[in-house]
């Protein structure tokens, strides 16, 4: 589904902030730690064999007498990855947590674009995981919200296998939008291949309304069914259990927090019933991620 067009008009202007990512890829509209062929003057400095002659400044040599070259600023492009968890745990909830991931998901691709950035999608579900091709431009928008079009959610996917193997495939310091319900917990072990690479992590965690508060199934015996293994447990729901869940719920969002915030990342955790628009809008941009 393609997101709303007064939405992007309103992302269309918006940039990805950096804490801990990098530009490092083409030429594009951010500043880099790269020196080169540029148009802003960055720095002098002396004059090796095989540099081009042309880059030399001839009121250096006079002052000094010695050979110096100009060096300019280089512009790239931030590369942006957004890995997209479609295992069958993320068709709960209504609407299904994967229709809201999948909003983010060609949101955060949009701002990618818009801004000069490179992006690129990958996603795991029925058939394994799949990227897409590297995307950079406005004008690739809407082939980044087709590609959505094809993909087949479900099945007993290995989102954090998924995360390491699309690792391989990153590069260093890279900006990494990880969208999942993060009930796999191989999710935390996949983190530390990202952060030992350098890259900066955005997770965001999206719930159905029952997993975030279960009162909703009432009170009694019931019988809970993993929607990926098929295991059963029959349990009984009171207010000492439910209480409990809530508690171990924020504990282990929190714990995510820390992580990735101690890291230059950042943690959101949502309702698959959340305002997009909002979060957009007001939640990231209060967070720092978007300017």
């Amino acid at each position: 589904m393609r997101p709303s067009p007064a939405l992007l008009e309103q992302l269309s202007t918006a940039r990805l902030l950096m804490t801990r990512a990098a530009p490092s890829a083409g030429i594009g509209e951010r500043r880099s730690l790269s020196k080169g062929a540029g148009i802003e003057f960055a720095e002098h400095r002396p004059y090796r064999q095989g540099d081009d002659v042309r880059h030399l400044d001839p009121r250096v040599l006079a002052r000094l007498g010695e050979s110096y070259v100009r060096q300019y600023f280089v512009d790239r492009q931030l590369p942006v990855y957004i890995l997209l968890d479609g295992s069958k745990s993320m068709l709960a909830g209504s609407p299904q947590k994967y229709a809201t991931a999948t909003q983010i998901a060609q949101l955060m691709g949009f701002v990618g674009l818009a801004a000069g950035d490179r992006v690129r999608i990958g996603f795991s579900g029925a058939s394994g995981f799949k990227w897409s091709q590297p995307m950079q431009g406005p004008a690739r928008a809407e082939q980044l919200f087709a590609w959505f079009n094809d993909l087949a959610p479900g099945g007993r996917a290995d989102f954090g296998g998924a995360i390491e193997r699309a690792a391989r495939d990153m590069g260093k310091a890279a900006y990494v939008v990880v969208l999942s319900d993060w009930w796999d917990e191989t999710i935390a072990h996949a983190l530390d291949r990202l952060e030992g690479n350098g890259h900066e992590v955005i997770g965001v965690q999206v719930a159905a309304p029952e997993e975030i508060a279960p009162n909703a199934l009432g009170t009694g015996s019931v019988m809970m069914i993993d929607d990926e293994t098929g295991d059963e447990l029959e349990t009984t729901l009171d207010e000492t259990v439910l209480a409990d869940y809530r508690n171990a719920l924020a504990a282990f969002q929190a714990q995510l927090r820390q992580r990735l915030v101690s890291r230059g990342g950042r943690f959101f955790a949502l309702s698959s019933t959340a305002d997009i628009t909002r979060f957009f809008l007001r939640d990231l941009r209060a967070a720092g991620v978007l300017l």
